[in-house]
Parts: C-alpha cells; sequence; structure tokens
C-alpha cells in the first residue's frame, strides 16, 4: 500500500515549521499550518486504568457497543485524513502532509492511528537549544499549552522542565524512527539548517516524490497561510545557522544541569555530550598544569 500521507513529527521548537514550508513549496505536496486534527485524535484514543484495573476510554466503550479497535481506528482515521486529503484537493495537489509540533506529546496514539498508512518524517534537535528556544516561546506567549504545563508542575525551573519534555518526545520520536520498518526517516535541524536543500532532496527521496528546482526559495517566500507556527521561520529570506548551538550561551551552572537531563538521549541521538562542571573544572586545571610546567621549562632554558 503506498503511503499518500506524510506526518512531520518534531518536538516543538525543533524546525518542523520550517520543513513544513519547504515541503508545501512542493508542487504535489500541500502541508497546512498546524491543524492539530492528530492531537485530537490521540485525545479521542485516550485510555486510563481506573479501579481494580479497568481500563476506560472510547475504545473500552465502544468495544463494549459493539464496535472492535480495527473498526474504530479506521473511522478515526478516515475523519483525521479527510481534512489533509480535502485540503490538499483544495490547493491542487496530489498528497498531504500534516505537521503540528506538540503532536510530539502524542506519538504512540499518532503511531497507532498512522502506521501503516503514512510516512513519517522525524526532525530532530539538539536537546538544550529546543530548551532554550522553548523558554523564549512561553515568554513571548505568556502561558503554558496543556503539554509543558504537566512538566512546569513536575519540576522546580522551567528549562529543566523543558528538557525533561524535549528528553521524553524526542526518544518517543526516535523510538518511531528506528522501528518502522522504513515507513520513517530520521533527521536533523542543524543539517536541515546548514544545508536545506541535501536533506530536502534526502525528504523527498524518501516520501518518493522529485526534486524540485526552486522549492527551498519558494518555500522561504512570502506565506499565504501563516497560521500556527514558529514566527520566526516567516522573519527570514534564507535558511541560516545562527539558532544553532544557542544553548553555549547559556550560564556554565544551567548547562550543567540541563546535561544532566539531556546527556543520554543526546548520545543516543548522534550528538555529543555537554560536558558538565566537573569536566569543565578538570579541562581547566589541566591546561593550568600545563602552563606552569611549560613555565618552568623556559625558565630552566
Amino acid at each position: 500500500m503506498s503511503a499518500a500521507g506524510i506526518v512531520v513529527l518534531g518536538t516543538p521548537r525543533s524546525g518542523t515549521t520550517l520543513l513544513r514550508r519547504l515541503l508545501d513549496a512542493h508542487p504535489n505536496i500541500a502541508c497546512p499550518p498546524e491543524t492539530y486534527v492528530l492531537s485530537g485524535a490521540a485525545r479521542f484514543l485516550h485510555e486510563e486504568t481506573f479501579a481494580q484495573g479497568l481500563q476506560i476510554g472510547a475504545l473500552f466503550g465502544l468495544g463494549y457497543a459493539g464496535f472492535d479497535e480495527a473498526e474504530v481506528l479506521g473511522r478515526l482515521r478516515r475523519f483525521a485524513f479527510g481534512f489533509f486529503e480535502e485540503h490538499a484537493a483544495k490547493a491542487g495537489k496530489g498528497r498531504w502532509a500534516e505537521k503540528t509540533a506538540f503532536d510530539a506529546f502524542h506519538v504512540d496514539a499518532i503511531r497507532r492511528l498512522c502506521s501503516g498508512h503514512v510516512k513519517f518524517v522525524c526532525l530532530h534537535r539538539h536537546g538544550l537549544d529546543v530548551a532554550a528556544s522553548l523558554a523564549e516561546l512561553v515568554d513571548k506567549t505568556g502561558g503554558f499549552v496543556e503539554e509543558l504545563h504537566r512538566y512546569v508542575t513536575r519540576y522546580p525551573q522551567p528549562l529543566e522542565a523543558y528538557a525533561h519534555a524535549w528528553v521524553d518526545t524526542a526518544g518517543a520520536i526516535e523510538e518511531l524512527a528506528q522501528s518502522e520498518g522504513g515507513e520513517a526517516l530520521s533527521i536533523r535541524y542543524e543539517d536541515l539548517a546548514r544545508d536545506p536543500e541535501a536533506v530536502l532532496r534526502d525528504v523527498l527521496t524518501f516520501v518518493g516524490e522529485p526534486w524540485d528546482e526552486g522549492i527551498v526559495e519558494r518555500g522561504l517566500g512570502e506565506a499565504s497561510a501563516v497560521g500556527f507556527g514558529d514566527w520566526k521561520t516567516y522573519a527570514r529570506a534564507k535558511v541560516d545557522t545562527k539558532s544553532v548551538a544557542r544553548w553555549k550561551s547559556l550560564p556554565r551552572a544551567t548547562q550543567t544541569m540541563l546535561a544532566a537531563v539531556c546527556n543520554p538521549t543526546l548520545e543516543r541521538l548522534g550528538y555529543e555530550p555537554v560536558a558538565t562542571e566537573d569536566e569543565v573544572d578538570e579541562d581547566a586545571r589541566r591546561r593550568y598544569e600545563l602552563g606552569l610546567l611549560l613555565g618552568r621549562l623556559k625558565k630552566e632554558e
């Protein structure tokens, strides 16, 4: 079965809006601003374990009414995909793509609904950059969406909360990428920022679409539909690396705190671990000792 749909998954502030705009510039792919349709479908599939192990939720309730899981998922899938298909048809394009950043908090349910019916493009960004950028987002919007609020209530420092949110979402997204049997592609924001054409070529090859000259320039041109998404992409005429490694400007103590949270996942995703304060102090001590040794050698000469 060919997958007409493309689902972009990435922790909020990982460059998903940039990728959305580039995909939407393709003559055969329609990727609207954030719709929250899949997040809504995920909430419909939410389940809880109640008293004495009793499971409650729409799937269980409808099961008692005679509707099996496959039928319910099929109806929900047709409902959700129908909006994307209609949007693509109105745009005169043959396929749809969906990107809503906060879908990253609902990966398991979205995977349950969409596996076997879409291609997943999984976008990662360095966890400390994500945490810093989420802090900027919250400062500008003045509040927390539900998914982030859960973390802020659990951890005393906002940046620590955002780091834990990144660990959970990036980990779930990468688990999907590694286990979907050729239906998922994992890419990095840092690579997209450095060479958007090369990364976009890989994405289009993966989803089975030909390269289209000028797609990067068109993708960053004037937006016809802004909607929800990262406002920064709309203020730039070209892709650049200005937001790469912003975390290095954070105070050393903050870097150390975030490293303790993020390093295992950073290494899992192929990033270099962030040096802790102890490691930095050890490097400084070695440089100091080397300087003393060189000073003594000079005196002896």
